[in-house]
């Protein structure tokens, strides 16, 4: 009847959904909300009342104050660094590993493979003192190198799982092909198996970027020098430093959480084709 009269029934369910997507989007964003609110707050303000809008606007007073005393662009830098070198060697061991368990044939392969996933369950808590030790038997305690080894020997597993599931997908004709046209192991996979698997190491580059940028705990423990702090690690020790200005540390999350922000907004995309890739065949 009422779609006699030119007028849409109203679908319940759509609305439904769209109704809890929103609130999810709410709870996702009022985290940032109160950080920039935060951020634009004298100390005393914010004590006043957390969450009322800045009277007195001091607008990027804090920010400076971030850019002079914490020489915030050494902590970028010292974190892209590290994370550059994790990536490196968490996809040179991952990329060789991968196409191994998904397409060679060897002895415990299936066995590996469960080792390699067993680990994913171990929580990270529990390997940082046997960690810690071994570093510093290496000599490593205290340097970056402590951190860079082990973020990336932490990544190998995850990586491992997501590529292997998606390099089974590559069929096994183009791998016959490039053998019988006598391309020999890493030749075929820099020819073939990384630009067939482009979207998936994007995907799991972005994930460990993420998750290395955000870490706090590793660096926090493995780097002794404050020159060799990661920009997480300096913004959350703000408190401790400066008593309780809580705007200031407001100020230096919402810097530090900028950039994994950004980076997931650009390679969405990625992403996305990164998770359903190795579901198709």
């Amino acid at each position: 009847m009422i779609e006699r009269f030119g007028v849409k029934a109203i679908n319940l369910p759509k609305i439904g959904v769209f109704v809890i997507l929103v609130m999810f989007a709410v709870l996702a964003l009022y985290p940032i909300a109160f950080m920039a609110i935060g951020s634009l707050k004298q100390s005393s303000e914010f004590l006043r009342d957390p969450l009322a809008l800045p009277r007195d606007w001091t607008f990027f007073d804090n920010y400076r104050a971030i850019w002079i005393r914490f020489d915030i662009l050494r902590l970028f830098l010292n974190t892209v660094t590290y994370i550059a070198l994790s990536s490196a060697i968490s996809l040179a061991v991952s990329i060789p590993a991968s196409f191994a368990i998904a397409k060679l044939d060897f002895p415990f392969r299936n066995l590996l493979r469960l080792m390699l996933i067993g680990t994913l369950i171990v929580p990270v808590i529990t390997y940082i003192v046997p960690s810690y030790v071994m570093m510093a038997n290496l000599g490593f305690a205290g340097n970056y190198k402590s951190v860079v080894l082990l973020w990336s020997a932490t990544s190998v597993p995850g990586n491992v799982f997501l590529l292997s599931s998606l390099m089974r997908g590559i069929p096994n004709e183009i791998l016959e092909s490039a053998k019988i046209d006598g391309a020999g192991y890493f030749q075929t996979l820099g020819r073939i198996v990384i630009p067939l698997s482009l979207p998936g190491l994007i995907t799991i580059s972005i994930f460990n970027i993420t998750g290395w940028w955000n870490d706090l705990l590793v660096p926090l423990i493995f780097l002794q020098s404050d020159r060799q702090m990661t920009v997480t690690v300096g913004m959350a020790t703000i408190v401790g430093r400066l008593s309780t200005n809580y705007p200031l540390l407001l100020a230096g999350l919402l810097v530090a959480s900028i950039p994994p922000i950004l980076a997931y907004i650009l390679l969405q995309r990625f992403i996305r084709q990164g998770l359903v890739i190795g579901a198709i065949k």
